[in-house]
């Protein structure tokens, strides 16, 4: 009858897991959801700049577009989407965006636009994440 007792707890013992193998497994699992979360938000935030580098190449063209029908550049992004004082409306298409409204970059703040006469050159820009003019973030990247 003693063997059957310590066979019972035996069983008895072995039946669960411990109290450490649960804080193994717990540990094992909140560090593959910090690498997860971690790679996810780097993931979005390379969207973000792949999505306002297309915008800022689409308002480009839009702006050519413009130059091509009125003779000359925008001055601003808002002739993009109201006829501006001293253009004939025969040669204006606009507006040109959708819903005659400016977009604006992912972060929901708006592109800076300006044009280079010398080098006939149009200079959009968004100011990143951090929204500040001038900083690593912007798009695109200052040097490129």
């Amino acid at each position: 009858m003693s063997t059957s007792r310590q066979s019972r707890r035996r069983l008895r013992r072995r039946e669960g897991f411990t109290l450490l193998e649960l804080l193994l497994v717990m540990t094992i699992l909140v560090v593959l959801a910090g690498i997860g979360t971690v790679a996810y938000n780097k993931l979005g935030v390379n969207q973000k700049v792949r999505a306002a580098t297309f915008e800022i190449d689409n308002i480009k063209k839009i702006c050519r577009m413009y130059e091509m029908e009125v003779g000359s550049p925008p001055r601003s992004l808002q002739d993009l989407v109201t006829l501006p004082s001293g253009v004939n409306k025969s040669s204006w298409s606009g507006p040109y965006f959708e819903d005659a409204k400016i977009p604006v970059d992912p972060w929901k703040n708006q592109y800076s636009f300006s044009y280079n006469a010398n080098q006939d050159q149009l200079i959009i820009t968004s100011n990143g994440a951090d929204g500040a003019k001038g900083t690593a973030d912007d798009i695109p990247v200052r040097g490129q």
